[in-house]
């Protein structure tokens, strides 16, 4: 149970006002020489509970004055020398409980002087609250200040002094030490919080570190996955596209290049050009050496045309020993040109680069055909250079033959009738023909 200022029911008003208190350090420490000196402060600061109600009634009786009483209640220590006080102020401080203020004496022999004192007392505790004790004729002000700075925790009581003047001092120096002292912990109590929210900063931040690098890794490696995915996926269209023996279009990949060329052709009306290639006596070739030697002969002369190609140029296994060359934005005498110089290098340069049966003669026969003869399609475009390449077989073979319009005199002036054309021109040793 309590009363209605929240203190239990029946406890004295010392206890009561213990309460109150017990929170706040009202220690004082007083430094005199004399003893009657320390009686006045106790006099002033200290009072007990029948003293009070004693100095109630003798007001009521006789109508005097109450005696000035301390309202809070003072913890009060005395010490006649500065160096008494010292170890007073050191064990106050170990012990936790250190004093809030200090009322000091300007002289006090044979010992340490008021000001000696007060450097010695800041060094120990540079919160303590000290009032100095003095008259007029004892130091000037500009001294005191010279020798212990102009210090706020600092004030000077003259003497003769009066007891409200006193307890108005300890009283507001306690609370001015209490409320230091609050601030105090409260920056300290910041500063913790500070710290810790710092130091989860810094630990966020450093997760949010290690998470960045754990992201930038994974992005590396999903960029090291994804160019690895695009280098087998070029590889996979290289090799579903790709003749495995020659490393040429195939046949698929090869027509759907023609499609687009075409397309291409008739779009912008220029010119497109195709050159069949078979490999002349192959079968006597394979027959002879084997079907390996049969291959490295399809290699070779793959490898021959690819080099004779330009960047626009396209070329394709069209099956067995055929090849099927497209050259877009080419007429049919650039072609019928390229086709020769390619018939050439097969047959100076295909020899060489067999690694088996390297002193074997490989030549080819070309067929040339162009979009000039109404080719609407590449099969159709096609078909043309086939019917030159059946032609240059027919002529002796390793030859170049193109198709060669003749317009009909009897017949409709739009129709065409192609007719063959020999390119390579005719030698007189029949050898060189075989």
């Amino acid at each position: 149970m309590v009363n209605e200022d929240g203190y239990p029911i029946g406890a004295d008003r010392e206890k009561r006002m213990t309460m109150e208190v017990n929170d706040q350090n009202h220690r004082v420490l007083v430094i005199d020489d004399n003893q009657a000196i320390h009686e006045d402060f106790r006099k002033i600061l200290q009072t007990t509970a029948g003293e009070e109600s004693l100095d109630q009634a003798r007001a009521a009786l006789f109508g005097d004055q109450p005696l000035l009483r301390a309202r809070e209640r003072f913890e009060l220590d005395c010490s006649e020398q500065g160096q008494a006080a010292l170890n007073l102020v050191q064990m106050a401080r170990n012990e936790g409980r250190p004093y809030a203020v200090a009322f000091v004496d300007m002289r006090m022999p044979p010992g340490w002087d008021g000001l000696e004192t007060i450097e010695h007392l800041w060094k120990v505790d540079p919160g303590l609250q000290v009032v100095i004790c003095t008259a007029y004729s004892d130091r000037p002000w500009d001294e005191i200040t010279e020798r212990v700075g102009r210090n706020d925790k600092l004030l000077i009581l003259q003497k003769p002094f009066n007891g409200i003047e006193v307890l108005q001092l300890a009283s507001a120096l306690c609370r001015k030490w209490n409320l230091a002292q609050k601030v105090e912990g409260q920056l300290d109590e910041m500063s913790r919080l500070v710290n810790e929210r710092t130091a989860e900063l810094q630990d966020a931040n450093k997760q949010l570190t290690q998470t960045n690098a754990a992201l930038v890794r994974s992005v590396a490696d999903l960029e090291m996955a994804q160019a690895k995915i695009l280098r087998q996926n070029d590889e996979l269209e290289r090799l579903a596209s790709r003749d495995p023996l020659t490393g040429c279009f195939n046949r698929r990949a090869f027509y759907a290049q023609f499609e687009k060329a075409v397309a291409e052709s008739r779009e912008h009306d220029t010119e497109l050009s195709c050159l069949m290639v078979d490999i002349d006596h192959f079968k006597p070739i394979n027959d002879q050496f084997g079907h390996a030697v049969g291959d490295q002969a399809i290699q070779a002369v793959a490898s021959c045309l690819s080099a004779g190609l330009r960047l626009t140029d396209a070329l394709g296994r069209y099956g067995g020993e055929e090849f099927c060359l497209m050259f877009p934005r080419t007429t049919l005498a650039e072609a019928a040109d390229l086709a020769e110089r390619l018939r050439i290098r097969v047959e100076t340069e295909a020899g060489d680069r067999m690694r088996m049966a390297f002193s074997l003669v490989i030549t080819v026969s070309c067929g040339v055909s162009s979009m000039a003869f109404g080719a609407r399609t590449p099969l159709e475009l096609i078909d043309q250079a086939d019917k030159a390449l059946y032609a240059a077989k027919e002529g002796g073979r390793n030859c170049v033959m193109a198709l060669d319009p003749i317009i009909a005199k009897t017949n409709a002036s739009d129709q065409v009738e192609p007719q063959v054309r020999r390119i390579t021109p005719r030698v007189s040793n029949p050898l060189a023909s075989r």
